[in-house]
């Protein structure tokens, strides 16, 4: 009596895990708040923001996940971009 032993590995990643996607939504809420106080700051995590929500997002659509913070990410980092690029308008034009 011979006893074989098979494993079997699988790569596939858990259901409704995105951590891209959640990156990419902290950075750009926190690029939101600080487009106005930091503005360097806030371009910076802005821009990650839909970087790093594109790709949570595109990458959730392949592998048939959730997009929801994915696509948050990149309205967030979107909006944090705009914020600070009016924050420092604004401030040259006071400081003028």
């Amino acid at each position: 009596m011979t006893f074989e032993a098979r494993t079997t590995s699988t790569t596939q990643r858990p259901a409704g895990r995105n951590g891209l996607g959640t990156g990419g939504f902290v950075t750009g809420l926190v690029g939101l708040v600080l487009a106005w106080l930091i503005p360097i700051l806030g371009l910076v995590l802005g821009l990650l923001g839909v970087v790093l929500g594109g790709v949570g997002r595109s990458r959730a659509r392949r592998d048939g996940q959730a997009t929801g913070l994915a696509t948050a990410g990149v309205v967030l980092g979107a909006l944090a971009l705009v914020s600070a690029v009016v924050s420092w308008v604004i401030a040259y034009n006071v400081l003028t």
